[in-house]
């Protein structure tokens, strides 16, 4: 009676021993399969550099571009087919999709900083390939400042030597940001620089222009910096421009003539002629008959080339024919 329930017995352990054996066997041949697996696994990665984008200071309006070369850091091609960009004030450029990269290729493209705003800016920058999204992300950063909200075109004016007594123009244009600006005055810290085109008070709109002018009539002589402020309705300056120029005395020409005395009898004077051609025509330019055998020519004009002759007048009124002929050319 004893040998039937060992037997019994016997037979739950058999099979206990064969499904642990199983279980065993199962698991090893999953382990084989996942090693497998990973073993021929393609993965895909990008790496950046600069790994993070840090724009620092910009001013609203205005904007600044960094430049990013990604590399497939992974063991097989990679095909991008989108960028995804979070911040409104960061944009892509140089991207076009599809891309692909080989393994340890590389690629540059940009991303432009535009704040619209004065405040702190972030964001980042992933790409999904044909796969899925793919490991690693770019994070930006960027702070925006107020900004000049009205500038000059051109930032100076320059206007050179001009002679006293004379004057010289120049065009300038106001430029305004993102918002409008009521200009007041326009205040010159020298008298000799003038400004003209403009009636006060008035509001150039957002985004927009306004032309004006600037006079300077040097009064002395010498270099002047000047500064040309814009006011707004507080009287603060919401814009300061430089001017410079100098002035001269005026330093005309003259030409100064001589002749031999003539040898005829009863002579009374001389008369001077000129032209701009060695053969003539001339005109006489004396008003009176000249007495003395000198004369200066105070009505010539620089870079002009004149031909002077002269005559001998006797006391019948009988003037002698052309001398020979003086050249001289006017700087």
């Amino acid at each position: 009676m004893l040998l039937p329930r060992v037997l019994t017995q016997s037979l739950p352990l058999a099979l206990i021993a064969l499904v642990l054996l199983s279980a065993v066997n199962a698991n090893s041949v999953d382990e084989t399969t996942k090693k497998s697996t990973s073993h021929n696994q393609k993965t895909e990665r990008l790496i950046f550099s600069p790994a993070n984008l840090e724009f620092g200071t910009v001013d609203a309006d205005a904007q600044k571009v960094q430049s990013v070369t990604m590399t497939n850091a992974g063991n097989s091609n990679i095909t991008l087919l989108q960028a995804v960009a979070s911040g409104t004030d960061f944009t892509l450029t140089g991207l076009h999709f599809p891309l692909t990269l080989a393994s340890g290729e590389s690629f540059t493209f940009s991303v432009v900083f535009a704040p619209r705003a004065p405040g702190e800016s972030s964001g980042s920058i992933s790409f999904i390939s044909a796969i899925a999204r793919v490991s690693n992300r770019i994070l930006m950063t960027g702070r925006a400042t107020e900004g000049k909200q009205l500038t000059a075109s051109p930032p100076v004016m320059n206007f050179g030597i001009i002679s006293l007594g004379s004057a010289g123009n120049q065009a300038g244009l106001l430029i305004v940001g993102g918002k409008p600006v009521t200009i007041t005055s326009a205040i010159s810290s020298d008298p000799q620089f003038m400004v003209s085109g403009l009636s006060f008070p008035f509001t150039i709109p957002a985004g927009g222009s306004k032309e004006f002018g600037v006079t300077f009539a040097p009064r002395t002589e010498g270099a002047a910096v000047v500064s040309l402020s814009f006011m707004d309705a507080s009287g603060a300056a919401v814009l300061t421009e430089t001017l410079n120029g100098g002035g001269e005395t005026a330093h005309g020409h003259s030409v100064d003539l001589a002749w031999h005395a003539s040898t005829s009898k009863n002579v009374i004077g001389y008369n001077i002629y000129r032209g701009i051609k060695p053969r003539g025509p001339y005109r006489k330019i004396n008003s009176g008959l000249d007495k003395a055998t000198c004369y200066t020519d105070s009505s010539v004009v620089n870079g002009t080339t004149y031909y002077y002759v002269s005559t001998a007048v006797n006391s019948h009124n009988r003037e002698s024919a052309y001398s020979n002929l003086a050249e001289v050319k006017i700087p």
